[in-house]
């Protein structure tokens, strides 16, 4: 039997023996359901309900914010470069008490400069008291003297002997206060936390790349225990659409339902240079544009975990709904009820009837009882749209182009990768379904030695083979140049 070759156009309507290679395609390439997007200049834009009920993006009116849930209050604590640690008490993971001993300094030097200050300052007094008793002896011996000069000679003496003392009275005072000062130092050598909480990191003191390569390291860091905030970011540009005391909603990455409310309690006015996920919807920001920090005090922080990413968006009241609600201009009402413009299974538009229930007037938005699922995809209805108009989604990417003369095949036995069928090498590509991407035969990590063309051959398919008596579906085939299928040629 002649090695199957099943070629398709992507975009194409499949026929029975089609079926299979397409549902690998899409299973592995657009989705669970099958659903590709259109290329074609008329299709109609869709998105997700899910994406639109759920976190209030997809029409642009509510933008997202991301954030990071933090502890309510860190304590950094840094060692100080000009002494030497000692010893540690604590290690990663404790939880300690306020007051609780952390670390404490190497004191033998402060003890050894106490020591010998001290005898410095017993010498200097020792000195003060000769010389003041030379001093006495002098002013005695000078009262016996007549000669002026001899007098003027022991008074220069004696001068000479206070300007020593003074000398030194003035060392002992200086070495006091050091003595004062490493005492403190030596007093304080034990460092205790000024919180409690979990200790949740301890720098390497001894690794100098770890540590003293930035001189803003913290050694040991504390998170305070009890409940949590949101840190989140804001581009320049939204930077005025918030303020303190601002009602949020917080959302879980990975399950929409999951919600929690807060408050904004500060807006940082300082850049964050070193943020990078500065994530919200529909703005005009820019790589270029600075981004700022504010906080979210929680309500409760239930369920949420240390360094769990989130998003956030104003708290509008729909919070306090469930089910599922649509804004009002996505509904087009007919003469036999209400109904949306719906992606169908086919990834073509068509108008679906759906249920209504009660209207919420400030929000604009109908409650959904029946007719439309979180997995749907809806359009924004306008004049242009038509039924059986073919769609893009807004999650989903183009993966053919309708306007293209190049024919793409699917090789099942050959590695199941999808090929461009026309030696056009101006746009051949290739797709590899368990890299889940397109390579270009132009690039040179792409041998076309791999590829080899007399595996493709036109005469291997006979419009005249077609007989219903000697086929069965599973030998149906799709042609892409015949655009027909097509039994193959056993």
């Amino acid at each position: 039997m002649k090695k199957v070759m099943i070629t398709i156009l992507i975009l194409a309507v499949l026929g029975a023996g089609g079926y299979g290679a397409y549902y690998y395609y899409t299973e592995n390439v657009a989705g669970s359901q099958g659903r590709v997007s259109s290329s074609s200049e008329d299709a109609v834009y869709v998105e997700k309900v899910s994406v639109i009920t759920g976190y209030g993006s997809g029409n642009g009116l509510t933008e997202r914010y991301s954030g990071e849930v933090e502890a309510q209050a860190t304590l950094e604590i840094k060692l100080d470069s000009d002494r030497t640690l000692d010893e540690c008490y604590v290690k990663e993971g404790d939880i300690v008490e306020e007051g609780q001993e952390l670390f404490s300094y190497d004191t033998q030097e402060e003890e050894d400069q106490i020591a010998q200050d001290e005898i410095d300052i017993e010498k200097n007094e020792m000195s003060i008291e000769a010389n003041e008793t030379q001093i006495a002896q002098y002013e005695k011996d000078m009262s016996s003297y007549t000669d002026e000069d001899d007098k003027l000679e022991i008074s220069l003496q004696i001068m000479s002997l206070q300007n020593e003392n003074r000398s030194l009275e003035y060392e002992n005072q200086s070495k006091e206060l050091e003595i004062e000062s490493l005492q403190e130092s030596i007093d304080e050598a034990v460092v205790t936390a000024e919180m409690g909480g979990l200790v949740q990191k301890i720098s390497d003191s001894d690794d100098s790349s770890d540590y003293y390569s930035d001189s803003d390291s913290a050694y040991i860091t504390i998170l305070a225990e009890g409940d949590y905030r949101i840190k989140g970011t804001v581009n320049e540009l939204n930077y005025d659409n918030l303020y303190e005391g601002m009602e949020m909603i917080v959302y879980s990455r990975v399950d929409s339902s999951l919600t929690w409310t807060g408050i904004i309690d500060e807006i940082s006015t300082e850049n964050d240079e070193e943020e990078e996920d500065s994530y919200y919807y529909y703005s005009s920001s820019s790589s270029d544009t600075s981004t700022y920090s504010f906080y979210v005090e929680l309500d409760s922080s239930d369920g949420l975990l240390l360094g769990q990413h989130v998003y956030m968006e104003a708290n509008t009241g729909q919070s306090d709904k469930s089910g599922l609600w649509l804004e009002e201009f996505y509904i087009m009402e007919e003469d036999d009820g209400a109904c949306v413009w719906l992606a169908n299974t086919s990834n073509v538009i068509e108008k679906h009837a759906i249920t209504l229930g009660e209207y919420d007037e400030e929000m604009a938005e109908y409650e959904i009882l029946d007719g439309l699922e979180a997995d749907d995809y809806i359009a924004f209805p306008t004049d242009g749209i038509s039924e059986g108009d073919p769609v893009v989604y807004s999650d989903i990417a183009v993966v053919s182009d309708d306007d293209s003369d190049d024919e793409e095949y699917y090789d099942a036995d050959d590695d199941e990768e999808y090929y461009d069928a026309d030696d056009d090498e101006d746009s051949d590509f290739y797709y590899n379904v368990d890299d889940e991407e397109y390579y270009d035969l132009d690039d040179e990590d792409w041998d076309d030695e791999d590829w080899d063309d007399e595996d493709w051959d036109d005469e291997d398919w006979d419009d005249e083979d077609w007989d219903d008596e000697e086929y069965s579906d599973e030998d149906l085939v799709y042609d892409a140049d015949a655009e027909e299928y097509i039994y193959e040629d056993e």
